[in-house]
């Protein structure tokens, strides 16, 4: 196993703190995703995760998404507001709420799903063209990373 210093690795860092920064800088502008209404990030997100759930509850919507129950619940209630969200009882379990997208909600969502296919075109093939060992190290660089920042929320 090679060892690195932490000189070495460095400026590594701050090269990825660069490329969350302007991750940062993407989350705080909201876009118009064909609808008219524009939405963060964080909202078309949300309504992404409802659709390929096909219908949730908040608590698996939080776990979908990484974020907190309260988090999730904040967003839902945005959504809803913006009518492209409803919440309907659980046929099967009355005290249930589940989550599902209106027709603008649904459309919202799949041009999401275009913007991505065109605007990540690039970034999507380059992973489509990695071999698998690197697409695995790729996966596990992105799990560590994940629970590098669960440290920070505690």
């Amino acid at each position: 196993m090679i060892m690195r210093t932490i000189e070495e690795i460095m400026p590594r860092m701050r090269g990825l703190g660069k490329v969350l920064a302007k991750f940062n800088m993407v989350e705080r502008n909201s876009f118009d995703f064909g609808i008219g209404i524009k939405l963060y990030p964080s909202e078309i997100h949300t309504l992404s995760a409802v659709d390929q759930l096909g219908g949730c509850g908040v608590t698996e919507l939080a776990r979908e998404s990484g974020v907190t129950k309260g988090a999730a619940s904040q967003l839902v209630s945005k959504l809803v507001k913006k009518g492209l969200i409803v919440k309907e009882t659980d046929p099967d379990n009355g005290s249930k709420v589940v989550l599902r997208l209106t027709d603008l909600g649904r459309e919202a969502s799949a041009n999401h799903y275009k913007f991505h296919l065109d605007h990540d075109r690039a970034f999507i093939d380059y992973l489509c063209a990695m071999p698998e060992e690197e697409l695995r190290m790729f996966d596990e660089i992105c799990s560590k990373m994940d629970e590098w920042m669960d440290n920070y929320q505690k």
